[in-house]
């Protein structure tokens, strides 16, 4: 499905259950004049506690209907930020999120703003995106979404490389809306070696 995207370009947006997005994006001013973008969506329904395996497929589909807008709406934010406002993507990680790029770890906020700065300026181009909902048996209990990216990346003085990314995000639920951060991010180069 083609959506507009900003200032008049169009994107490619995929979503593996095909919904489309209508997400409200925060943007909170806290002291200083710091601004917080984060991917805030409805509350998350209640899973049913009939037991009724009839009302398990609803809750089910429900659930993701969910991730696929909070997918497509965190993979909008999250490029956009890296690619414009660096400074600002540490926001949408949780405190001791974890990354690890193309095999290198860096964990916890003060480490991934160090580790952002450092990195060239970039053009991201992502051409496909998948998503599900992590089965909360393996999460404890934690609302998760499993987001897998692929494209381009041209990094300054580099040339373009194709990239595969995965993100679990988590939810931060209140009785208005649901937040959702980054626990853990994996990228990664995709190019073949040349002989």
């Amino acid at each position: 499905e083609i959506l507009p995207g900003e200032n008049g370009r169009r994107k490619n947006s995929v979503c593996l259950a095909g919904f489309t997005i209508f997400l409200n994006i925060w943007s909170s001013y806290s002291r200083g004049n710091r601004t917080r973008e984060e991917v805030v969506t409805p509350p998350l329904p209640q899973q049913s506690v009939s037991g009724s395996p009839m009302a398990m497929p609803v809750d089910f589909k429900t659930y993701v209907d969910q991730a696929c807008r909070a997918a497509e709406e965190f993979v909008n934010i999250y490029y956009e930020t890296m690619d414009k406002r660096r400074r600002a993507l540490t926001r949408l990680y949780l405190d001791k999120a974890t990354l690890i790029w193309n095999g290198n770890v860096v964990t916890g906020l003060d480490a991934l703003t160090n580790f952002f700065e450092v990195l060239p300026s970039s053009e991201f181009q992502v051409n496909m995106l998948d998503c599900q909902p992590v089965h909360e048996q393996a999460t404890q209990a934690q609302t998760t979404v499993l987001v897998v990216t692929s494209g381009t990346v041209k990094f300054d003085g580099n040339r373009q490389h194709f990239f595969n990314q995965n993100f679990l995000l988590t939810a931060q639920t209140t009785p208005h809306n649901t937040v959702w951060k980054i626990a853990s991010d994996c990228f990664r180069f995709q190019d073949w070696a040349t002989t």
